[in-house]
């Protein structure tokens, strides 16, 4: 196990020298780049929070998330930061739908499209799309865009 993390840190290091000649190469962990898909549920009439405000009627643990590439293995984080307009975070790194279903209520999906880039020293990735239920939501994509889903 520790020869497979060396070949991986020698590689980074291989690489990152190739890109800055003459820098002393260390150790770094390397990160896979992850993109995520912010997602709020909403009141239709309102636009009261459905599921993560303490007088929501539905709770974080109603909320089901699956990928068309991992199933029911999604990593969903919850912006905390925000008081009055909170917010799921769907991560991910490659172009894959998710659908996500609010206890008995219709479930919706959620496509984020992911382009790559290779750079000389590095691999980029970015959102270049998303769209619920079909229907484009931003196009190319910032960390800060919102998809608003109205039940």
């Amino acid at each position: 196990m520790k020869i497979k993390h060396l070949f991986i840190l020698i590689l980074a290091c291989s690489a990152w020298s190739a890109c800055k000649p003459g820098f002393y190469c260390e150790a770094l962990p390397l990160a896979a780049e992850m993109m995520s898909a912010n997602v709020r549920i909403v009141d239709k009439t309102t636009g009261a929070d459905l599921f993560l405000s303490p007088a929501s009627p539905y709770k974080l643990s109603d909320l089901t998330v699956t990928s068309s590439l991992t199933g029911s293995n999604v990593t969903l984080l919850v912006d905390s930061s925000q008081t009055d307009k909170r917010f799921v975070r769907i991560r991910g790194d490659e172009t894959q739908t998710y659908i996500l279903k609010l206890a008995a209520l219709p479930a919706d999906t959620v496509r984020m499209d992911i382009s790559v880039t290779q750079g000389k020293c590095n691999v980029v990735g970015e959102i270049s799309a998303i769209t619920l239920n079909g229907k484009a939501v931003c196009a190319p994509c910032t960390p800060n865009d919102i998809v608003t889903i109205s039940k």
